[in-house]
């Protein structure tokens, strides 16, 4: 259908590659009106210098003026009053691929998107929330997941996890450690042997005693040596003296001191060769799938140190919060990709959690690659989703209906009952009556239940969110750390990231493979 003549005047824009002869003739010819889409040649897909593109309704493209801030290109039904909610199925997904402008050699026409994008910002008159279903403009993956290190189903256990815990870090381990023994020498003693320089075939040993202290947890770790025939274990004391673990325990270091000289600005200075090291690690030996988690970890600690933090959601309560980035789905659920240690320097005029999260997915590479984002409320806001959609990342998380830009006109909900608004960017907000009232923001989904009556939306998060919680559970299960007041040798928890990492690649490695028969 032709649209009417009393609408306003819709152009048609054309990529044009005509030669000069081309341009000097139709400067020559006069000038006469442009006709309307109705009124286009039978021949015009056959031209050989254009093709068409969406047509555009600028009836209100005027740059002072709010009212044209949503950029999206109107359907017929809409110019005869019909609205939204009266397309098809079909018809929704062909409308929302309109938006799609890939223009990126006609300046014009991404100068004019751009702006209008920036208009439909959370805070300014065009971000409406609006009683309609959301149609999702969900980014397609682009990201190749998998093991990308050089290890297949027949690597073991120590080469893959060689691959994440290097051994140019061990080294530097070993000398770290040397180095700060000669400087601080263990204090004299009749019953204890001076300081040997430490070699790699020794804190190997100390290494394993440590992963295996956590397979057979004991109230001391003294009573790893005990005579009693009720404790005793043969494997300790045949691999290493107690005086002499104690001795690598209390002298473990990680970086040179002169590093460390006044008021260092990094107060993990003390740790960045480790955390540096497993950072690259980590994120070279595997790329998650398209599910990823951001979600933060308590490592206990109740010493003296500036940035504890109390969270008494938490089983330890006080200790060092860690922000991970981890796969949710598959066998590479519970890799952790990325980890930022907190430090309580993250003020600035960025809310914390939008900075962890764009941080995380920056360091990790998985910005602009089509990921799919979990997260809890404490990270969610609508103008960190507009951040995401603008670098091309999905986002599916809980929110908080007190944050800012939040829809505040939801309906009282009885259990089982749902309510939902949505934004003209894609942008959906869902609250479910269960047990208590639960809010949920998407970019992914509509508005749509499944059998049971419970929103889609809220369904693939609790799958989603899952995996942080993995991972933080398979540490748990077997702790290479111990009680100490030094908190820069709790590095033993990421110890035990590498532990778990290498168990999720040695699992997506062996996925599908016969099992070795024990006999």
């Amino acid at each position: 259908m032709a649209p009417k003549r009393s609408c306003s005047t819709a152009c048609t824009l054309l990529l044009s590659t005509s030669s000069e002869d081309d341009t000097a003739q139709v400067s020559s010819t006069p000038k006469r009106p442009r006709p309307g889409p109705s009124h286009l040649p039978d021949d015009f897909r056959d031209l050989p210098h254009a093709r068409p593109l969406t047509v555009f309704d600028f009836s209100s493209c005027d740059e002072d003026s709010d009212a044209d801030a949503d950029y999206r290109p109107r359907r017929q039904s809409e110019e005869e009053g019909h609205g939204d909610s009266s397309c098809s199925e079909d018809e929704q997904e062909d409308y929302v691929g309109l938006v799609d402008t890939t223009l990126e050699s006609d300046e014009p026409l991404s100068a004019y998107v751009d702006r209008r994008r920036s208009r439909n910002e959370p805070g300014t008159p065009s971000f409406v929330w609006r009683k309609r279903d959301n149609f999702p403009r969900k980014h397609a993956f682009a990201a190749h997941p998998g093991v990308k290190a050089d290890l297949d189903g027949s690597s073991t256990p120590l080469e893959i996890f060689r691959c994440l815990f290097p051994e140019d870090l061990l080294l530097h381990i070993i000398t770290e450690t040397n180095l700060y023994a000669e400087t601080r020498p263990p204090p004299s003693s009749s019953h204890m042997r001076k300081w040997t320089p430490l070699s790699r075939e020794e804190f190997s040993a100390y290494m394993g005693l440590r992963v295996n202290m956590g397979l057979q947890p004991r109230f001391n770790y003294g009573d790893y040596w005990s005579q009693d025939e009720h404790l005793r274990s043969y494997l300790y004391s045949d691999v290493m003296a107690r005086d002499r673990f104690d001795y690598l325990t209390s002298h473990l270091h990680f970086s040179h001191l002169e590093e460390g000289e006044g008021v260092p600005a990094d107060r993990l200075w003390k740790l960045r060769p480790v955390i540096d090291s497993l950072d690259s690690t980590f994120k070279s030996t595997l790329v998650p799938d398209k599910d990823i988690a951001i979600d933060e970890s308590l490592w206990k600690f109740r010493g003296r140190l500036g940035f504890i933090t109390f969270n008494p959601w938490k089983r330890a309560r006080f200790g060092l919060k860690v922000y991970k980035l981890c796969a949710s789905t598959g066998p590479l659920s519970s890799y952790t990709s990325c980890f930022r240690i907190y430090t309580g320097q993250d003020r600035g005029d960025v809310p914390a959690g939008t900075k962890v999260v764009l941080e995380l997915l920056e360091k990790s590479d998985c910005l602009g690659k089509g990921y799919s984002v979990f997260v809890d409320n404490w990270y969610t806001s609508p103008t960190l989703f507009h951040m995401l959609q603008e670098r091309r990342t999905n986002a599916v998380r809980t929110a908080r209906i007190n944050r800012k830009w939040m829809p505040k006109d939801f309906t009282a909900l009885r259990r089982g009952e749902m309510d939902y608004r949505s934004t003209p960017t894609g942008m959906l907000c869902v609250q479910w009556h269960d047990r208590k009232v639960v809010t949920v923001l998407s970019t992914v989904h509509h508005a749509s239940v499944d059998g049971d009556g419970k929103p889609h939306a809220i369904l693939d998060y609790n799958v989603g969110m899952k995996g942080v919680d993995v991972g933080d559970q398979l540490s748990a299960s077997y702790p290479t750390t111990r009680r100490s007041r030094v908190w820069y040798r709790k590095v033993f928890f990421l110890f035990d990231l590498a532990i778990v990492n290498a168990f999720a690649v040695h699992w997506t490695l062996t996925a599908g493979l016969p099992r070795r028969s024990s006999g």
